[in-house]
């Protein structure tokens, strides 16, 4: 009997580890620490406002180089399709998308540069960064979890 008595003792106390275990999983989706996914909810937060920043600069690029953006974006789909002699667009045009397109690219760069900086000051390495996002792609427990962190 005293046998028995220890093994359900140790039994209890595995359900009781388990338990607990499945109570930390599901607080922490992902098996990331708190403060990971806090300062990821924070870099996220201020990765949305400086692409949305980033694509108002891009569209103004494209605007002041006399171009609409729906017109770059078709001039620039041929462009990708065949050489630049073949696109559809006339020599004006042309040259106002190859500007245009130069200032797009450096907003983009400096965007680049600006995101990962702001992704390194909020404590999360570019890695840890594309890990978690990863994750919460996938994840609807950890999407739950940062919205509201996000919040």
């Amino acid at each position: 009997m005293h046998f028995f008595k220890k093994n359900h003792l140790i039994t209890s106390l595995t359900m009781v580890f388990i338990f607990v275990a499945a109570i930390a999983a599901k607080a922490n989706p992902g098996g990331f620490s708190d403060e990971e996914l806090e300062n990821f909810a924070n870099a996220v937060t201020q990765v949305i406002n400086l692409q949305q920043q980033g694509q108002t600069e891009m569209i103004e690029a494209i605007e002041d180089n006399d171009l609409t953006v729906q017109r770059f974006n078709e001039i620039n789909m041929q462009a990708q399709q065949m050489p630049l002699e073949e696109v559809e667009a006339t020599d004006e045009e042309m040259e106002n998308f190859e500007n245009a397109n130069q200032a797009v690219e450096r907003v983009q760069m400096q965007l680049e540069e600006i995101l990962i900086g702001t992704i390194e000051e909020e404590g999360l390495t570019l890695e840890k960064y594309e890990e978690i996002m990863t994750e919460y792609q996938q994840n609807p427990e950890l999407q739950q979890r940062i919205q509201e962190l996000m919040q």
